[in-house]
């Protein structure tokens, strides 16, 4: 502990100094992020993806010859931070100038494709959908209440009526959530999916998406089961050829990560999508 008494002024006067560095910080920032986009601008106009590791080495091994050993770890960290966001910022602005349609996410029931889609579309600055929530719109109630109603034969037959108003009508580029069972509706067509975008498969561990469903409640197709891990579990089984061969790429998602992050994985995906080989 230190022996030097507390001096409120002398406290101020050293926030007033970080408050002086940070305004001095801010603006080197935003330069670089500038420089950034016109990397990308270049990146564009060349047709090459955005990751170059053997640059970021070059740059980290830098920083850290640069400042005192014991900031070194510290520094690294930051500048690992300030490269993500330069990185996500080119990829956004490549695809922006080279995605042209939509977006279209799919996977298990609570795999994150509304979450996910709603930050992507953010990112990317276009609309974001929900066919679950179209649905709802068109039918006039909750989709679960649907279900149950109508039974799963002629829910399927409404839910394809709606992705096909969808893709007559919504805007290009969007960003859209399917419901879990779209992929695999019967109702559906290949051609009718494959005119919805470039299809996206968020691929999550069944204990992941079942934790998260069971916060909300059963939906009706695990409500009366005896055991709706096991059932849930057997459905997602019997899904996962069928998202394989529906999606143009698949976004690995083992563990539960931030949002940010898991969008900076989408960007990924689909640059390797958009950047010709």
């Amino acid at each position: 502990m230190s022996d030097t008494p507390y001096d409120p002024a002398q406290l101020d006067a050293i926030r007033s100094e970080i408050d002086a560095i940070d305004a001095a910080l801010l603006p080197a920032f935003i330069r670089r992020m500038e420089a950034a986009g016109r990397v990308a601008d270049c990146k564009l106009a060349a047709n090459v993806s955005v990751s170059r590791p053997g640059r970021e080495h070059v740059i980290l091994d830098r920083i850290r010859a640069s400042v005192p050993p014991e900031f070194a770890d510290d520094a690294e960290r930051l500048y690992r931070t300030i490269l993500a966001i330069s990185c996500s910022r080119q990829r956004v602005r490549i695809l922006s100038a080279k995605l042209g349609g939509r977006v279209a996410l799919c996977g298990i029931k609570h795999c994150g494709k509304s979450r996910l889609g709603i930050a992507l579309a953010k990112a990317l600055g276009v609309p974001f959908f929900d066919t679950d929530e179209l649905l709802e719109a068109d039918a006039g109630k909750p989709v679960r209440a649907l279900y149950r109603e109508v039974g799963e034969a002629r829910f399927r037959e409404l839910e394809a009526e709606t992705v096909r108003k969808f893709v007559a009508s919504a805007p290009c580029p969007a960003v859209v959530a399917l419901g879990g069972g779209v992929v695999s509706n019967p109702a559906l067509a290949p051609d009718e999916l494959r005119a919805l975008g470039i299809i996206v498969w968020l691929d999550v561990p069944v204990p992941t998406a079942f934790e998260r469903m069971a916060r909300e409640g059963f939906p009706p197709f695990l409500a009366d089961k005896s055991d709706p891990f096991g059932e849930f579990s057997r459905i997602c089984d019997a899904r996962r050829p069928v998202f394989r061969a529906a999606a143009d790429a698949v976004l690995e998602l083992p563990e539960v990560l931030p949002v940010e992050e898991a969008v900076d994985r989408l960007l990924f995906v689909l640059e390797s999508k958009v950047i010709s080989k």
